[in-house]
């Protein structure tokens, strides 16, 4: 028997009118295979016997099973590649409640049903690279690797094993009225190109990044894998600012991985912190309180597509309706050097590593002092 390997990226298009379907299907064929699905349900029976199918695209209204519901099937799914894979939301209208909705259900990417052909292959093209590039990844593993210690692979605890750790922790810090900080670090792929959810990264990445915390924290410290993309560390004997710069140097670095040829594509690393000194009279004084509110906060910044640290002050901004400071943050799709405010810190750092150190030097004056003495760092290494 023959294998159904495509030779084009294939799409499954899901929506319950035959002229939307047969329009859709235009503008794609030639580029891209499809098969076809009449409503939430067939999708879903669709995705679950063909392994082929690289990328969703959906409908918000339909019967038996509308968009909204194959989302959360399709994210909530035990089955990595149904799971991770990119879902494209088409709406009728541009109405900014119902696509919020959709990104928060975990949209990759929301299109209008005018949109022309050229728009619509650019962005269907790029969702198809982000599935197919785990071989680039591993390709360039070694790389990222090798940059933290050349030594044997190093098994994370489990998510239990950490939290007893952490419950520990906590119990002592409030005995010798001690500061306790617990981070959530959610870890995504994001293309500037695409609105929604950003893509979650190859598992092979995802552990690279787990060796490269538990290789940079301090002994006395813990970390453990508590998610596809997400990790969580716990630390005692820290201040609020060591925390908070500690916490930033781990999301830059993963951010600043060199593993995405695409100068477009590009690794977003939001980490949600909760501090027992900053958080304890409103977060709650037990493990599982500050997980769900470091939780929260990272998949706050990560959905916003903020590269940086999520505190309790950074949430009540996005709460009021603004944005994390960009000295802080990475906002993807952003470019600050060229709104006039001061630079984010990866695009300082990028800068010193071209040789345009002068670029830099008008903002010190301006950043946090923890970020300050990243780029000082930076500024000293480079002219060695």
């Amino acid at each position: 028997m023959l294998m159904d390997i495509p030779v084009k990226p294939r799409v499954l298009i899901a929506d319950d009118s035959r002229i939307v379907r047969a329009t859709l299907i235009k503008h794609i064929e030639g580029m891209f295979e499809f098969r076809e699905a009449l409503d939430g349900e067939q999708a879903w029976e669709t995705l679950l016997i063909d392994p082929n199918i690289r990328v969703v695209i959906t409908d918000l209204t339909m019967p038996k099973l509308d968009g909204y519901g194959l989302l959360q099937r399709i994210r909530n799914s035990k089955i990595s590649r149904i799971r991770d894979i990119p879902v494209v939301v088409v709406s009728g209208s541009d109405e900014f409640e119902e696509r919020e909705r959709a990104k928060a259900a975990g949209a990759t990417d929301l299109i209008t049903k005018g949109m022309d052909t050229a728009q619509l292959l650019s962005r269907l093209d790029i969702l198809a690279k982000l599935v197919s590039t785990q071989h680039e990844f591993e390709r360039s593993l070694e790389a990222l690797v090798s940059g933290v210690s050349d030594g044997a692979s190093i098994h994370l605890p489990s998510p239990e094993a950490l939290y007893a750790q952490a419950e520990t922790l906590l119990a002592s810090a409030m005995q010798n009225r001690r500061n306790f900080v617990l981070l959530n670090v959610c870890v995504g792929l994001k293309h500037v190109e695409l609105e929604g959810r950003a893509a979650v990264p190859p598992a092979s990445v995802i552990d690279a990044i787990g060796q490269l915390l538990r290789r940079t924290i301090r002994q006395t410290d813990h970390v453990a894998k508590t998610g596809d993309a997400e990790f969580t560390l716990v630390t005692g004997s820290i201040n609020f600012d060591a925390a908070h710069v500690f916490a930033q140097r781990i999301c830059l670095a993963i951010a600043a991985a060199n593993l995405v040829k695409d100068s477009r594509m590009s690794f977003i690393a939001s980490c949600g912190m909760v501090s027992l000194c900053n958080d304890g009279a409103t977060g709650g004084v037990t493990v599982a309180a500050m997980r769900e509110d470091a939780h929260r906060r990272a998949v706050l910044g990560l959905n916003n597509g903020i590269t940086g640290v999520i505190g309790r002050e950074e949430e009540a901004a996005f709460h009021l309706g603004g944005k994390v400071s960009s000295a802080l943050g990475v906002e993807a799709g952003e470019h600050p050097a060229k709104s006039g405010s001061v630079p984010d810190v990866i695009t300082m750092v990028r800068w010193i590593k071209e040789g345009r150190q002068d670029q830099v030097l008008p903002y010190l004056e301006k950043l946090p002092a923890g970020v300050r003495a990243l780029i000082d760092l930076a500024l000293q290494r480079s002219k060695h």
